[in-house]
């Protein structure tokens, strides 16, 4: 991805800028004719998506050992890698509640725009 596309901004907050990014597509961008900004969303899009991916990954892991190591008690050591990776999908999941929250705000606000108009 260039890191001239305009489209590519927050990466640390991935999950967010994803989900910003794809309600600029039209609805069956799979389909449709894509104009150069089209494809340097979907391109932001694809890096947004891999970024996200790997934070959900690494975190997941992240916290499956940790579990792992507070269970068996032997004494090992649980580093500040797998202290980090669990904050950042932790920090990933709040980013995503917050949109959806925003999302949810939206949808209430276009049904009781609907409902005045009934």
């Amino acid at each position: 991805m260039s890191s001239a596309n305009p489209f590519f901004i927050n990466g640390e907050r991935a999950p967010y800028e994803l989900c910003d990014l794809l309600e600029k597509l039209p609805a069956r961008f799979e389909s449709a004719k894509l104009t150069s900004d089209d494809l340097q969303v979907l391109d932001a899009a694809d890096a947004h998506a891999a970024n996200y991916n790997h934070a959900l990954i690494d975190g997941i892991d992240a916290i499956g050992r940790l579990l792992f190591i507070a269970s068996t008690n032997t004494g090992d050591e649980v580093n500040s890698d797998l202290i980090s990776k669990t904050g950042h999908l932790l920090s990933a999941m709040a980013v995503q509640a917050q949109y959806l929250g925003e999302l949810q705000s939206s949808i209430r606000f276009t049904l009781s725009k609907q409902g005045d108009r009934a």
